[in-house]
C-alpha cells in the first residue's frame, strides 16, 4: 500500500460539525416550507371570506329584486284606476306599438306662376316602439325565473371554491341587473296606461254627456213641434167654429128670398138656402152645412 496515496480518516471534531451543518440546513428548509403553507392558508381564507362576501350581498340583493318584480306584475293585474277614474281594461291586452321615424316639418309655400300655394306641414317627433303589456309581464317574470336559478355557495374552503362562489355572485348580479330593468319597465309602462285608460274613459263620459244633451234638445224640439201642431189644429178648429156660428145668423128654414126685389115667378128658396149676405172673408160663396144652416164654400 503506498502510504502517499492512503486518505486519512475523517477526525471525530470534523464528523460532528458535518452532521450539525446538515441538521441545520434540514431545519430551515423545513422552517419556510411551514411558512409558505401558512401564507397559502391565509391567502385561500381572505379569497374564501371576500367570495362569500360578495355571494351573501348577491342572495340578499336578489330577495329584494324578487320582491319588487313580485309586486310589479301584482299591480299589474289591476283595473282600479287611481282617483276614483274608473275601470280599465285588463293591461295584458294592451297591444304593441311600432316605432314611428320622425319626419321633419315642411314650410308654407307662397304661389308663384305655374306653382299653387301648399299649406306648412308640422313635423313629427319619433315614437320609439312599445312592447305590449302581456309581452312586458313575460320578460319580468322570464328574468324572474333565471335569477331563481342561480344558487350560491356558502361554504369556502379553498382557491377553486372562491373562484367558483365568485362567479356564482357576478352571474346573479347580472341576472338582478336584468330583472330589476324589466320589472321598472313594466311599473312605467302600466303607469302611462293607466293614464291613458283614464283619459279615454273620461273622453267617453263626455261623449256620453254631450250626446244626452243632444237628445234631450231633440226630444224638447220634437215636443215643442208637437205642441205647435196642436195648437195651430186648435186654432183651425175654432176658426171652423165661428165661420159656422156666424153663418147659421143669416139663414131661415123655408123664408122667401129677397134677392134685391124679388124674385121672379113667385118662388121660394128651400130650407138651409142662401137668404143673407155672405161673411166677410167668405169669397161671397154659402153653402148649406147638411144641418140647417150655412158655412163658406
Amino acid at each position: 500500500m503506498n502510504p502517499s496515496t492512503t486518505k486519512a480518516p475523517m477526525t471525530r471534531k470534523k464528523l460532528i460539525a458535518v452532521v450539525a451543518a446538515v441538521v441545520i440546513i434540514a431545519g430551515v428548509t423545513t422552517l419556510t416550507s411551514v411558512n409558505v403553507a401558512n401564507a397559502t392558508a391565509e391567502e385561500t381564507a381572505r379569497l374564501c371570506v371576500t367570495a362569500l362576501d360578495e355571494g351573501a350581498g348577491a342572495t340578499k340583493k336578489a330577495v329584494a329584486s324578487t320582491a319588487a318584480a313580485d309586486e310589479a306584475i301584482e299591480a299589474a293585474k289591476s283595473t282600479a284606476l287611481p282617483g276614483d277614474a274608473g275601470t280599465s281594461t285588463g293591461y295584458s291586452s294592451r297591444p304593441a306599438l311600432a316605432a314611428i321615424e320622425a319626419v321633419a316639418a315642411v314650410a308654407a309655400i307662397e304661389s308663384v306662376e305655374a306653382v299653387e300655394a301648399s299649406e306648412a306641414v308640422a313635423g313629427v317627433e319619433d315614437v320609439p316602439a312599445r312592447t305590449s303589456g302581456a309581452g312586458l309581464v313575460t320578460r319580468v317574470t322570464e328574468a324572474r325565473v333565471a335569477l331563481a336559478k342561480i344558487t350560491t355557495f356558502t361554504e369556502c374552503t379553498t382557491r377553486d371554491q372562491a373562484a367558483a362562489v365568485s362567479a356564482k355572485a357576478a352571474a346573479a348580479t347580472t341576472a338582478i341587473a336584468a330583472l330589476e330593468t324589466s320589472a321598472t319597465a313594466l311599473t312605467a309602462d302600466f303607469a302611462a296606461f293607466q293614464v291613458d285608460e283614464a283619459a279615454r274613459i273620461a273622453a267617453e263620459i263626455e261623449a256620453a254627456r254631450v250626446a244626452a244633451e243632444a237628445a234631450a234638445a231633440e226630444a224638447a224640439r220634437v215636443a215643442a213641434a208637437a205642441e205647435a201642431a196642436r195648437v195651430a189644429a186648435a186654432q183651425a178648429a175654432a176658426r171652423k167654429s165661428t165661420y159656422s156660428g156666424s153663418s147659421s145668423g143669416y139663414s131661415s128654414g123655408g123664408g122667401s128670398s129677397s134677392g134685391g126685389g124679388g124674385s121672379s115667378g113667385g118662388g121660394t128658396s128651400s130650407g138651409g138656402g142662401r137668404v143673407g149676405p155672405a161673411p166677410r172673408g167668405s169669397g161671397g160663396c154659402l153653402t148649406s152645412n147638411g144641418m140647417g144652416g150655412t158655412m163658406p164654400c
